[in-house]
């Protein structure tokens, strides 16, 4: 029994040493990630004026949709679109 001790030893000793070699390689990517988030500046760029311009034209539109469907006087889909555009405070 004594001497399958060293053996045991060495041998969980090796495995821990492959184990840690194989986590290693593998999270390679995570040390890339550390301080990234949704509030750091490092991700795509903002959109153009035009691609905003639409989705706003979009938004309007529905709504107005859906306020007409309810019987509600329609908007005037450009002046909207323009004051949401401008507006400052979000």
């Amino acid at each position: 029994m004594q001497d399958l001790l060293p053996i045991v030893v060495v041998a969980v000793a090796a495995l821990a040493g492959v184990v840690a070699v194989a986590l290693a390689f593998g999270a390679r990517g995570t040390y890339d990630q550390i301080g990234r988030s949704d509030i750091t500046f490092d991700h795509e760029a903002p959109r153009s004026t035009n691609d905003l311009r639409a989705e706003v034209r979009a938004f309007v539109e529905a709504a107005n949709a859906r306020r007409i469907a309810r019987g509600e006087p329609p908007l005037d889909v450009e002046a909207e679109v323009e004051r949401r555009l401008t507006r400052q405070d979000g």
